[in-house]
């Protein structure tokens, strides 16, 4: 089936079953969830108007996170520094700012801060791979088409990325951070 058989409303219909996925890699891409709505934004318009070079319809999840992955990639080109603006004298991470994400919330406060510092330490295509894979439950050939890279270079992100991690987690233990 393909989506050039299919109407318009029937793709944007299934696109916006996406948006919660979108919503949360977008954050973990700009870490910020302003930021992260406005690049959801322009994925999606970008999805619109390249609908028909989805060959798929099956893997229209991985297809978007491939466009976003896109679109934040070519918004950073030539990315100057910006001016921070302040709200009450404190910068933007002084306050947390409530989400309409209940589900996006829920993950950022069920990993531990040593898994989140593990995660974080990891080089950020072994975390993205890992994270496409673990939270957004991604197939490898499905993370191979949004990260751009062959599935065999998928396996290998993935396999360092959580070795990499046990030794982080392993050193903190060590060290009695954890």
């Amino acid at each position: 089936m393909s989506w050039r058989n299919v109407s318009s409303r029937s793709f944007i219909e299934r696109a916006l079953e996406h948006l919660p996925a979108l919503r949360r890699v977008g954050r973990r891409l700009t870490g910020s969830p302003a930021e992260a709505d406005d690049l959801v934004q322009e994925t999606v318009a970008r999805a619109l108007e390249r609908h028909g070079e989805l060959r798929d319809p099956e893997r229209l999840k991985g297809w978007l996170l491939a466009v976003q992955r896109t679109v934040f990639l070519n918004s950073r080109r030539g990315l100057r520094p910006h001016l921070e603006v302040l709200e009450g004298g404190l910068g933007k991470d002084a306050v947390p700012e409530p989400s309409a994400d209940l589900e996006a919330e829920l993950h950022a406060h069920t990993l531990s801060s040593g898994m989140k510092a593990a995660l974080e330490s990891v080089a950020p295509e072994w975390r993205d791979a890992l994270w496409l894979r673990e939270v957004e439950e991604l197939s490898y050939e499905e993370i191979a088409q949004v990260q751009g890279c062959p599935v065999g270079t998928v396996r290998s992100r993935l396999a360092r990325a959580r070795v990499a991690m046990l030794d982080f987690l392993e050193k903190e233990k060590a060290h009695g951070s954890l």
